[in-house]
């Protein structure tokens, strides 16, 4: 097999056992909650936690790549998500799951801010929407699998097994990333200047990143205020108005400080890309819309129907087994017919599918819907990913030169899992506060993903807004 092949199996390596832990934890939430105490407004800090801290680190992790070598820091990916894997599956409570599932995402982080720059770097433009493509299909694999398997260890080995079968997969990963990824060409030539005074790498931006951590965190909490309590009074919602203001405040700092540093976490010029900004635009709306989906379509299942777990993963693997087929090919028209029209196709048919599980033209998801109707609502969803996400993603890396691969690829993951943290904490919040007045289950969960689709609306003007590419 050619080498560039074998790379792509080392990057899809990590990104199926990032992707296959992603989608286990999401059916194990309904059991968690159970076995731990807890209810959704707590468990959902398990699913959170996570995608809060691979959020914040993306960035300053691909910026760091591009100094120090991208394939030192996916390597040590692998190994961090690995010992963060194990230390899950002997959490005592919901406290240490948490902190331990953070741990984890730090090594989630070092392999989704270089594998898209990684594989660009590797494969000519010409086939890079099929690799890119391919890698989507992996992703859908590493979610096909997820719920039939977290579904099948919950049932017969406990969830805590959910987060040991991340062990092997990350060994043979680690095996493959230095068996045949190579280092980066700067960083050979680094390794050559050995007389120069001066480092060939200038410092890394501790401030920008800094800033930038804090302001993710803020823009996750304007979605989604935690309660607060002080010495035991009673807990309180902190002011979006405050976290608004703060937001603001920060960003402008933010910006002036990315303009003056020597080697900036954030290249502000990628904003004047029009095909970058709108195409992460998009994408970021598309999986604030999709969040609801995969966070909510569990509980209906067990909760509402009272589908075991092993069932209800089956269910749900109608999503990825449908982008599983779709984005191979649309990242292959991709490189024929430009990403535009695909991503605004994908787009509207997400839109649509949200409406039409919400009940907005008279059908929707309801206690007495068949497992056909389910599995057909999952499956335009799927649809709608397998045909945005790979032609969006070609047109985000293929829009920046390759020097600056690391940070274009890791804000690229940073959008998907900033969406993915804002679309759970506004889905969640919808839903809790819904519920606190009807007390319908159904109702409820139709007007979370009504607003889903409202947001998935946004994503098609993105769309729409990039121009031909």
């Amino acid at each position: 097999m050619n080498h560039k092949w074998w790379v792509l199996a080392s990057v899809a390596c990590g990104t199926f056992m990032a992707t296959l832990d992603s989608s286990v934890v999401n059916i194990a939430l309904p059991t968690l909650t159970k076995e731990l105490g807890s209810d959704l407004y707590r468990i959902k800090w398990v699913v959170i936690s996570y995608l809060l801290v691979v959020t914040c680190l993306l960035l300053p992790l691909g910026r760091l790549s591009d100094q120090v070598g991208r394939k030192n820091i996916f390597q040590l990916g692998f190994l961090v998500f690995v010992s963060g894997s194990g230390l899950c599956g002997l959490a005592p409570t919901l406290v240490g799951l948490v902190f331990f599932r953070s741990i984890q995402a730090v090594g989630a982080a070092m392999l989704m801010a270089n594998g898209p720059a990684i594989i660009t770097s590797t494969f000519p433009s010409r086939e890079r929407g099929t690799a890119l493509g391919t890698l989507a299909m992996v992703v859908s694999l590493g979610l096909v699998t997820g719920p039939s398997i977290g579904g099948f260890l919950i049932s017969h080995l406990g969830w805590r097994s959910i987060f040991f079968i991340n062990i092997p997969i990350g060994l043979i990963g680690i095996l493959l990333v230095q068996t045949f990824v190579r280092n980066d060409d700067f960083h050979r030539l680094k390794a050559q200047v050995k007389s120069s005074a001066k480092s060939l790498v200038p410092a890394f931006d501790w401030v920008g990143a800094f800033l930038q951590t804090v302001i993710l965190i803020l823009f996750m909490v304007l979605f989604d205020p935690p309660l607060v309590s002080i010495s035991g009074s009673l807990p309180f919602s902190i002011s979006r108005w405050l976290v608004g203001v703060l937001l603001v405040v920060l960003s402008v700092l933010f910006i002036q400080v990315e303009k003056d540093a020597a080697a900036p976490l954030f290249d502000l010029s990628l904003l004047k890309n029009r095909i970058f900004w709108t195409a992460n635009l998009s994408g970021f709306l598309t999986f604030v819309s999709f969040s609801s989906v995969s966070v909510l379509v569990p509980f209906f299942l067990e909760e509402v129907l009272r589908y075991p777990p092993q069932r209800a993963g089956l269910l749900m693997t109608a999503i990825p087994l449908t982008i599983f087929v779709v984005a191979p090919i649309s990242g292959r028209l991709s490189d024929r017919l430009g990403s535009q029209q695909l991503s605004i196709a994908g787009a509207i048919v997400g839109a649509a599918g949200l409406f039409i599980m919400a009940g907005a033209f008279g059908l929707g998801i309801h206690a007495n819907i068949t497992q056909i109707e389910i599995i057909l609502a999952l499956c335009s969803i799927g649809l709608a990913i397998g045909l945005f996400q790979s032609p969006n993603n070609n047109a985000i890396m293929g829009s920046v030169p390759i020097p600056k691969l690391g940070v274009a690829s890791a804000l690229l993951a940073t959008v998907r899992n900033l969406g993915l943290v804002t679309g759970t904490g506004l889905a969640t919040s919808v839903f809790t506060w819904r519920f606190a007045v009807t007390g319908d289950f159904i109702a409820s969960f139709h007007t979370s993903l009504f607003v889903a689709g409202i947001v998935g609306v946004g994503a098609i003007f993105a769309s729409l807004g990039r121009g031909k590419c």
